[in-house]
């Protein structure tokens, strides 16, 4: 009897003890594991397309502006007929470049102005100076349809025949001379000496075509059949025979309104 309480009393001190120290008599609890935070990868910025500044933007409007003013001067110093209201029209075309029509033997070639560029009403003026040991022709296609070498077209042509200075406005179908609203004319305006230019100035207002020839009026001329009223623009050249050469400078398109 006396070993049984000895006993207990010893078992109820241990469990009176262990129940002090931590973690001992008591079930743990679990500590919660730590939860995986997504991180998301960064994000690429696409590089920005450079855009033109307004400075850029600017400086080009300035020229434009700048050129249009030049033209406007020089349709002021020819003094055109008082019916030709030029001055609210815009200039539509400016040739930066001389452009060339290389001729060799029996030849003709035409060099584009601008394939998307059409007009029915404008003021054309070029610069255009011919080289060649024979006779040859130097001129401008106007309001062509879009095939300039077999399409229906009109032609300034500065003729240089022997001895004789000359320019006509002819109508072109297929490639050939159909008809021709001003005839040939001779004209002392006209420099015929090989490497001379000659300035053209063509006013084209519906079936109405003006000309000048290095600063003289040549006259009004009339095609009342109208045969082609819009089209596409373009330098040419004809050579009889040799070599020669049409260059083309200082070359500007006027649209009238």
């Amino acid at each position: 009897m006396k070993r049984f309480s000895y006993f207990a009393l010893l078992t109820l001190i241990l469990l009176t003890a262990c129940s002090s120290i931590p973690g001992l008599g008591a079930t743990a609890t679990p500590s919660p594991e730590p939860t995986l935070t997504f991180t998301p990868a960064p994000t690429e910025t696409p590089t920005p397309v450079p855009t033109a500044t307004r400075d850029v933007i600017a400086t080009i409007e300035a020229q434009k502006t700048q050129a249009a003013g030049d033209v406007l001067t020089e349709l002021d110093k020819l003094k055109l007929d008082t019916d030709i209201e030029y001055r609210n029209g815009e200039l539509i075309w400016l040739g930066d470049e001389a452009e060339g029509v290389e001729l060799s033997g029996p030849d003709g070639r035409y060099t584009p102005i601008d394939e998307k560029l059409t007009s029915s009403n404008f003021i054309l003026k070029s610069d255009v100076t011919w080289q060649a040991t024979g006779i040859i022709v130097c001129g401008v296609i106007f309001r062509s349809e879009p095939d300039l070498r077999e399409g229906k077209q009109y032609q300034f042509l500065f003729l240089r025949y022997s001895g004789l200075p000359a320019w006509a406005v002819e109508f072109h179908d297929f490639g050939y001379f159909k008809n021709s609203p001003t005839s040939v004319k001779y004209s002392s305006a006209v420099n015929q000496k090989n490497g001379s230019t000659n300035q053209v100035v063509l006013v084209a207002q519906d079936e109405k075509f003006t000309i000048y020839i290095n600063g003289v009026r040549q006259g009004r001329f009339f095609d009342n059949s109208k045969q082609r009223m819009d089209g596409n623009f373009a330098f040419l050249g004809y050579q009889d025979s040799g070599e020669g050469s049409c260059k083309f400078e200082n070359s500007w398109i006027w649209e009238l309104k």
